[in-house]
């Protein structure tokens, strides 16, 4: 007998989601399908839901993709994770999203994968693939050599690997040294994240600048040096004295990361930076807005490297799962809602309006099954 299993749709930009009930696949070869745990609530999808440009995805589509469950069925082939840890049927795992061709020429002569030319990722395919979304029952790894990381920490930790692969992925590119001092810029999952990242990395102080008291209290448990409180240091200009103020002869700090997805931190946070300072973009994978900045004092006058970071990649995982399995840092605090399908509505609305649902502000919220 056929079985079935549920899934949530959406059907356009700016529309609704319904759940759908699909049959349960049989894995094909050096495939397998998961039970899904956890599937944390991304604010790209918000984005997406919006309708802001950035990210293709073919409607009506079943989105989410940071996804943790538990094998229920493999198809021949299927023995190893990326690690070359072996996988049976029960065990946890990670779903990598994105997957990429490994042969064209972004991947081979550009060596940058996660811009290839022929990427399919999870959570951004049609319907018509079936269970592809993370906000599912189930989901069917239907894309030829998809990653996935075998791990036995607790699903509630395991769903922050997708954004902390983010982080992992900007600090590789700025290339932080022992010592550096780093304003974190956004005290949401990907800023939080890269404030662990960033301490692992060898950063020795971070300046976060945010709001939303719980999510400043977090990034005090996370570690964070000096918390900077928009709603308090409402003038932008005293955010920068407070910040040059903690650094060496009041020059600025070595790093920046823009996690906060807000086009007036990208101009706020290039006045942080020392000269010589690298800024790393790590909030904007949607287009939100465009900012004006000087070319002359912002950044030939600073010296200044801006880098962007787009997407994550294996490595990324196996890096970001290692600092996860430390056990050091409270991650599974940032989960704040933990809602079942029939509310996935509820949290894209409340992510995109005051932050706030069942009379709590929101931090992290999860699909739970």
């Amino acid at each position: 007998m056929v079985k079935f299993g549920r899934t949530t749709v959406l059907n356009k930009k700016r529309g609704t989601f319904s759940i759908k009930k699909l049959p349960i696949p049989t894995p094909d070869s050096g495939k397998l399908v998961i039970k899904v745990e956890m599937c944390g609530v991304c604010g790209t999808d918000i984005h997406m839901w919006q309708g802001h440009e950035g990210i293709v995805v073919t409607f009506p589509a079943p989105l989410g993709h940071e996804v943790v469950g538990k094998i229920i069925a493999l198809g021949e082939g299927v023995e190893f994770d990326n690690l070359g840890n072996a996988v049976k049927e029960g065990d946890r795992i990670v779903i990598i999203p994105l997957v990429t061709c490994g042969s064209c020429y972004a991947c081979t002569v550009l060596q940058e994968p996660a811009k290839c030319l022929n990427a399919s990722a999870y959570g951004h395919q049609s319907i018509e693939t079936g269970f592809t979304g993370g906000y599912s029952e189930y989901l069917y790894t239907n894309i030829p050599n998809t990653g996935f990381l075998k791990t036995d920490i607790p699903p509630e930790i395991a769903v922050s690997l997708e954004p902390t692969s983010i982080a992992v992925s900007g600090m590789k590119r700025v290339k932080p040294k022992v010592g550096d001092t780093a304003v974190v810029q956004g005290a949401g999952a990907i800023g939080l994240c890269t404030m662990i990242v960033a301490k692992e990395s060898g950063v020795s102080k971070i300046i976060m600048v945010g709001k939303r008291k719980m999510r400043l209290e977090l990034a005090k448990e996370f570690g964070a040096d000096l918390i900077i409180d928009i709603d308090e240091v409402k003038d932008p200009e005293k955010r920068i004295e407070i910040v040059k103020n903690e650094t060496k002869n009041g020059l600025g700090v070595d790093l920046v990361f823009e996690c906060a997805g807000i086009p007036s931190a990208f101009k706020e946070g290039l006045q942080y930076l020392r000269y010589g300072g690298k800024f790393c973009e790590l909030g904007h994978f949607t287009d939100t807005g465009s900012i004006e900045i000087n070319p002359c004092t912002d950044v030939c006058a600073k010296m200044a490297t801006i880098v962007g970071s787009w997407s994550s990649l294996p490595d990324d995982f196996i890096r970001a799962l290692q600092i996860l399995e430390l056990r050091k840092y409270p991650v599974e605090k940032m989960i704040t809602h933990r809602l079942p399908l029939e509310r996935l509505e509820d949290a894209f609305k409340a992510m995109a309006g005051d932050k706030m649902l069942d009379g709590t502000e929101i931090i992290k919220a999860v699909i739970a099954l």
